[in-house]
């Protein structure tokens, strides 16, 4: 069976991930977020559909073997999958693809964000006690 394609998952993960660091809110619906992951899992099996139609896999077939394990004049096919598992498997590519890559950048935003978050509440506080500082001195 053929790998199943994953250009479409990277580019709808792309542009989601684009927009979602563009707004200003950096921050996605669960819903939206099941429905991109379908739409590239869908998408992702609709491209794996084409490709397999218009390039199905090939397949092997022998003739005439003869060896030492008594297959004389046997024929036989190596068969490489059906359309249908090629097609399913693509769709888990791209739905898992999507979910996985996403899932990664939102997780290492929303921790790197806390971390800016606590960063600042710190140089807030210093500069609070410097401002402090300086009015007990001038008394």
């Amino acid at each position: 069976m053929p790998q199943p394609p994953i250009v479409l998952p990277i580019i709808i993960t792309g542009l989601t991930l684009g927009s979602i660091l563009a707004s200003q809110a950096k921050t996605i619906s669960k819903k939206k977020f099941a429905a991109i992951a379908l739409l590239s899992g869908l998408l992702n099996s609709a491209y794996a559909f084409l490709l397999y139609t218009l390039s199905p896999p090939p397949t092997f077939s022998r003739a005439g073997f003869t060896g030492s394990t008594g297959y004389t004049g046997a024929q036989f096919r190596v068969q490489t999958g059906s359309e249908t598992s090629f097609i399913i498997s693509s769709f888990i590519t791209g739905l898992i693809f999507f979910i996985a890559v996403c899932g990664i950048a939102l997780v290492y935003a929303r921790f790197r964000g806390k971390k800016d978050h606590e960063e600042d509440e710190v140089e807030d506080e210093k500069e609070d006690s410097d401002d402090d500082l300086g009015k007990l001195e001038d008394t």
